[in-house]
């Protein structure tokens, strides 16, 4: 069953991780994986754009069927398998609510993060050039 299944990850991607635990919630071992270094560029290989034409990780294939979002893997794998492994959706409405909600926090914390995180090194570009012209 896994045997059809392959993940390209990238080691220190919380997203490659989130589709790493679902397989194994899922009891789905003996996936085909490969690890690809960031550093290296090896996440804009052919391979991967075969898989993914923008170049990112995780890349995810199960069968024919390619998906390059991990969010989007995760459901599939949990509406695919539903009786295998731990199941991880709720069926109750309320339930779910709760958990989109939280999933959903997660992702509104993280981009307030990368924004607040740029605006900070954007901040200090300016004030170095500020200081630089007035010297």
């Amino acid at each position: 069953m896994a045997k059809d299944m392959t993940l390209l990850w990238g080691s220190g991607s919380p997203p490659c991780w989130r589709v790493q635990l679902m397989l194994e919630e899922k009891q789905l071992q003996g996936y085909n994986q490969k690890r690809l270094c960031f550093y290296k560029m090896e996440h804009k290989s052919q391979e991967v754009l075969d898989m993914n034409p923008r170049g990112q990780l995780p890349a995810f294939k199960c069968g024919n069927y390619i998906l390059n979002e991990s969010y989007a893997a995760c459901f599939f794998l949990e509406n695919q398998y539903k009786s295998q492994g731990n199941k991880l959706i709720p069926d109750s409405p309320e339930a779910q609510a709760l958990m989109y909600q939280r999933m959903f926090e997660v992702l509104t914390l993280g981009q307030k993060m990368c924004m607040f995180t740029l605006m900070c090194i954007t901040t200090k570009s300016i004030w170095l050039l500020f200081c630089e012209a007035r010297q």
